[in-house]
């Protein structure tokens, strides 16, 4: 190409060089919007999704049983009172 001269490219090409940069740069912004993950294109509705999700807390084997005997007490209470109450329905 010679100074002052513009070299002529066809549609086509320019149509394929133009779709070629914006490919190129959605790939940018989406890596810049996910903060550089790898997974490249995490949508802001997913990220506050997970980032919502409250954190699992784990229990100790105590705290598990503790939990278990107080629910079976519940249960129990809740049978007993129901068996009272068939008790005084038969009883009128």
């Amino acid at each position: 190409m010679r100074k002052g001269k513009i070299q002529r490219a066809t549609t086509g090409s320019l149509v394929r060089e133009i779709d070629a940069a914006i490919a190129l740069l959605t790939r940018v912004r989406a890596m810049a919007v996910s903060n550089n993950t790898p997974q490249g294109m995490i949508t802001t509705a997913k990220k506050q999704a997970v980032a919502s999700r409250p954190v699992k807390r784990a229990l100790s084997a105590e705290a598990r049983e503790a939990i278990a005997t107080a629910q079976k007490k519940r249960w129990a209470k809740v049978r007993r009172l129901k068996k009272q109450a068939e008790r005084a329905a038969l009883a009128r």
